[in-house]
């Protein structure tokens, strides 16, 4: 890590200079603590990205108050009842709270309309006028703090790198974990229970998404989350796992496709080795400057030269106009990556009055930007058989006419395969986060 203490202040002097002011309040309401319905069972407890990028403080309740023109940083925890502390166990202190978090001062959240009220400021930029305490009689001003928010998130700071870096790590050994158990597994669901088991050991208790565990023709349903398939005994098929836990409200996003018996061949090294071509080529374009859209392009160029060669693909159409038609989008039909950070899908994707891309697969690009120095994105390029897609893809002339039937049909069985890794952008290059191996030769020997 680059510093002790989460850097709350750092982070709200960049909101407060995107703002482009001088004085004033920014305030932020954290997320309630949520039950059951009629009951008194807890929710397991996340707190608001916008809130925790602000403090760093992941309790439920709180408020967060940052005076601009003193640059003053105040925490206002919950005041836990002296009757709950029997089943909470004792809060801590403010001189304890002090000590652990990068803020000024510690007031407790009974108090937050009189530390607004006091401060002298004429104006308070929050996210929602609804959130802002009753009795407060600063102005309200909800039309800049989300940009401004926003746009500090996009880039990272080197404490920020480093804390996805360890939740990487964490979740590239999780996966390598998989891989070595998965000829003894039974089912999609003891795999999705050991990737939990091995991330939680290792001090990142939450899972950034429900992972996805899915073998054969569920490979291919992008967000399949049921991980409830036994495998019945085959071992031939091909297993997709996206799966990335999360550490202090930072995320990660990994996916591999592995074959359950260890050993690549036939279709399946076939597909795999066609979306391994499509992401090591983005891997090695991608730096500052670059066109995010251009990327998840030359993933589809990729993607249908090796289509066409494994005979998916008619030998007679053009590259090119295949590309024109989007035939690429029948096969690889949702977009490249996208930011992560403090969400795993993160803010930033799209630049305000930028719109999607509206043709097959790029609809779904979740992130139209130039790239730049701080940036943390995913890059999962995946290629997959999925049956409905098809049927559309049959009755368009232009790109049922590209399609060799008899041979998709085959490598229908199959699913799909997508690989994702994240990496920063750095100011030559990439730092690539993830370490899960994905090599054939590299699989194959950590599974033998």
């Amino acid at each position: 890590m680059t510093a002790t203490k989460y850097p709350a202040k750092q982070h709200c002097v960049k909101v407060a200079q995107n703002l482009g002011v001088s004085e004033g309040l920014i305030y932020l309401k954290g997320d309630v603590l949520k039950e059951r319905h009629d009951t008194d069972v807890e929710l397991t407890f996340r707190q608001e990205s916008n809130f925790y990028y602000l403090t760093g403080f992941a309790e439920h309740d709180a408020h967060v108050v940052y005076d601009i023109k003193q640059q003053k940083l105040t925490l206002l925890p919950y005041k836990l009842p002296n009757d709950h502390i029997v089943w909470m166990g004792a809060p801590p202190t403010e001189t304890q709270l002090r000590a652990k978090y990068d803020v000024d001062e510690v007031v407790w959240s009974t108090e937050v309309v009189s530390v607004i009220n006091n401060s002298g400021a004429s104006v308070v930029y929050a996210l929602r006028e609804e959130d802002v305490p009753k009795g407060v009689s600063v102005s309200i001003n909800t039309d800049a703090l989300k940009e401004a928010l926003v746009t500090a998130r996009m880039y990272k700071s080197p404490y920020e790198i480093e804390v996805m870096r360890k939740v990487n790590h964490i979740s590239s050994n999780a996966h390598v974990a998989l891989m070595k158990a998965a000829k003894k597994a039974h089912s999609e669901v003891e795999l999705d229970a050991l990737f939990r088991y091995e991330t939680a050991r290792f001090g990142a208790r939450d899972q950034a998404y429900n992972p996805i565990v899915g073998a054969g023709e569920n490979s291919a349903i992008l967000h399949y989350g049921k991980n409830a398939e036994s495998f019945n005994g085959n071992y031939d098929q091909l297993c997709l796992v996206d799966a990335g836990a999360e550490l202090g409200c930072y995320a990660s996003d990994i996916t591999r496709t592995w074959p359950l018996s260890g050993k690549f061949s036939g279709d399946a090294k076939t597909l795999y080795s066609i979306v391994l071509d499509m992401q090591k080529a983005v891997l090695a374009a991608l730096k500052p400057g670059v066109e995010y859209e251009d990327m998840h392009r030359l993933a589809a160029r990729i993607a249908v030269e090796g289509l066409q060669k494994a005979g998916v693909l008619k030998a007679e159409a053009s590259v090119d106009d295949m590309l024109a038609a989007h035939v690429d989008g029948y096969f690889f039909p949702h977009g490249l990556g996208h930011m992560i950070g403090l969400d795993v899908h993160d803010v930033g994707g799209y630049p305000a009055g930028v719109a999607r891309i509206q043709a097959p697969g790029m609809q779904y690009l979740r992130m139209r930007r130039t790239l730049e120095p701080g940036f943390v994105i995913t890059v999962e390029p995946g290629v997959y058989f999925v049956e409905f897609i098809l049927q559309e893809a049959k009755n368009k002339p232009e790109v049922n006419k590209c399609i060799n039937w008899d041979v998709t049909e085959r490598f229908a069985k199959l699913g799909g395969v997508r690989i994702e890794d994240c990496v920063v952008i750095t100011e030559d290059g990439i730092d690539n986060l993830t370490i899960v191996p994905k090599e054939v030769a590299d699989i194959e020997a950590l599974m033998a």
